[in-house]
This record gives C-alpha cells, structure tokens and sequence, in this order.
C-alpha cells in the first residue's frame, strides 16, 4: 500500500506541507513537533479520481496539558475523518479506516495542536500515511 501523503515521515522536514504559523512548527528526529494553536496541512488528489476505501494511521504524542488532531476532508464532500490524543499521551500508532464516495477528487490533511500553552510545542507526529485499500 502506497502513501498518498508526500513526506509524511517528515523526512525532508516540512517539504509538500503548508504551515498556518510556521515559527510554531518544527521537525525533529523525523516528527513533526507543533504548538497550539498551530496546524499543517496538504493536498492528496485521489489516485485514479475517485473514491473507494482508505486507511490513515499516524505515530501521535503530547506533552501534558497539549493535544493533537489529524483530520481528512474528501473533497468536494464526505464526512472528516480523524485521530485524536490527549494531553500527556506518550506515543501510540493510531489508525481509522473509512470510505470516500466516487465525486472525491481529492484530500486534505490537517495535522494540528488543537489545545495546549499558546506557543509551546506540545503535539507529536510521525509517520502519516494515507493509503488506499481498495
């Protein structure tokens, strides 16, 4: 299974991602270290335009009293999907699987810090993969 997400290991630091608040974002030993409440995002055309099954999955970790989110948006509808840790989680490999309709042209990604100090990184991530199952 293919990643459909560029540099979702953050291999080449923030290359193929859009930072909303880039003095908020930082890469370290592979991950993605974001402070509240800053996000980054991309854009994943479906392959072959259009939809069928999907898999995301994501190494996530927070400091106490920080949190984090990532969230897939079909385009140009269906329902977000998401993975969500609290403050204080130590790593975890989480994933979901959903469906997107036939008319998705597209995905956007969104990795966020959606709670925590203003300004103090606090949100892990490692490893984004979006694939297609079927």
């Amino acid at each position: 299974m293919a990643n459909l997400i560029k540099n979702g290991d953050f291999s080449q630091q923030g290359a193929h991602w859009s930072a909303s608040e880039a003095d908020k974002v930082h890469y370290e030993n592979g991950d993605c270290v974001i402070a509240s409440p800053a996000f980054i995002s991309q854009e994943v055309p479906t392959p072959d335009g259009d939809g069928g099954t999907f898999m995301l999955s994501a190494r996530m970790k927070t400091n106490p009293g920080a949190a984090g989110r990532i969230t897939v948006q079909a385009h140009p509808t269906g329902e977000p999907v998401s993975l969500n840790v609290g403050g204080g989680q130590s790593w975890v490999v989480l994933s979901e699987k959903f469906k997107a309709n036939n008319a998705t042209i597209k995905f956007v990604v969104k990795l966020e810090a959606n709670d925590g100090e203003n300004g103090k990184p606090g949100s892990y991530f490692g490893d984004v993969t979006l694939s297609k199952l079927s």
